[in-house]
């Protein structure tokens, strides 16, 4: 920055001496020089006025002018007649430096070091943030437009006598993230639990029970619930829960009460079904998923006939002999309403295996 003296502070300037000498010692002399006697140099000064009243002056004055070394290398012309120009070299509104010491150096860089980015710090903070959990996440996995491949594992356990071991999968197509019209098929494996024996040994009862053998079934799912697990405060596991209804045929089977002595016959029914589910998603895979849910199934049912017996001695017996055979059998019955009600556990193959995020505009 550079100041301009006009008028007698300009006179001061260029007539005392002493001030270039203090500017041009070192420290160390200067602390070891005599006081400077301000009385002297206003003396000088007042010498050098009066002398240069008594001479003649010249056409031309010129000019006196300080500059410093950048004025030297070509820096701005002074502006002003009889102006004295002090450049301080700094750009910004400091004091004039009388003693030489410019600390603008030494600030404009230790300014740059401050202001200098450290990159291991930036990449720190960046793996930091994202080691974090944040509040609001996107969903876990995105479903529209994509097939769903469910194998399916489960127990019925509504029947006391009989229980069924089923083995099934579904395939489902999302319309929406929480819409899916799907298929499903189902075999059941049917046995007898222990209580069916001991209820014949010990009471005397014969059991009248049916198993299912298969069942098919279409459904639309709808998912009206999405929420987040925290897992130890370490990570966060999506999941959603839904529900599905639809219809299904079947196709079921008598148990006979004398096994040795009778046939089974089976029967072909329908009925309706209504199940409830929940997915959960892991955290980096985008076409995997563990289910869990339940299934409750009603249907019309045909169970053996109550006179289809042993005791077929004419005149005296209460069965009836016609019975024995299974069409018979099956046309003496009467249809019952029945249900299953089902617990099953399975694992979800979604196909595209990725998706990506759109954001509306």
């Amino acid at each position: 920055m550079r100041r301009y003296f006009s008028g007698p502070l300009s006179g001061l300037l260029a007539s005392a001496p002493v001030l270039g000498a203090l500017g041009a010692m070192p420290a160390t002399a200067l602390a070891a020089a005599p006081p400077v006697s301000w009385g002297a140099v206003s003396a000088t000064y007042v010498d050098g006025q009066l002398d240069d009243q008594s001479a003649d002056e010249p056409e031309d004055e010129e000019e006196l002018v300080i500059v410093d070394d950048e004025e030297m290398e070509g820096g701005g012309e002074p502006s002003g007649d009889g102006d004295v120009v002090v450049d301080d070299g700094d750009g910004g509104g400091g004091d004039l430096d009388v003693f030489g010491d410019d600390g603008g150096s030494a600030g404009a860089a230790a300014s740059a070091e401050e202001a200098a980015p450290d990159a291991n710090s930036e990449e720190d903070q960046i793996k930091a943030e994202m080691g974090l959990i944040t509040v609001v996440q996107r969903q876990r996995m995105l479903k529209k437009k994509r097939f769903e491949l469910q194998p399916q594992f489960g127990i019925t356990v509504n029947d006391p006598y009989v229980r069924h071991y089923t083995v099934g999968v579904e395939a489902d197509y999302w319309i929406s993230n929480r819409m899916a019209l799907g298929l499903g098929g189902t075999g059941l494996i049917g046995a007898k639990t222990p209580r069916y024996d001991n209820i014949r040994r010990q009471e005397g009862l014969l059991l009248t029970a049916n198993e299912v053998l298969w069942q098919a079934n279409v459904d639309f799912t709808y998912n009206f619930m999405y929420g987040k697990i925290a897992i130890f405060n370490r990570a966060l596991l999506h999941w959603e829960a839904g529900g599905s209804i639809g219809g299904a045929v079947m196709q079921t089977r008598v148990i006979p009460r004398y096994e040795s002595l009778h046939e089974p016959f089976s029967n072909f029914t329908g009925g309706g079904l209504v199940a409830l589910k929940t997915r959960t998603y892991l955290p980096r895979v985008n076409w995997f998923a563990f289910d869990l849910g339940v299934r409750y199934l009603l249907f019309a049912d045909r169970l053996e006939p109550g006179t289809r017996g042993p005791d077929t001695t004419p005149g005296t017996g209460v069965d009836d002999p016609a019975l024995d055979d299974p069409a018979e059998a099956k046309a003496a019955s009467s249809p019952q309403l029945a249900h299953n009600v089902t617990f099953y556990l399975g694992v979800s193959f979604f196909f595209p295996t990725s998706f990506e995020y759109t954001t509306p505009r």
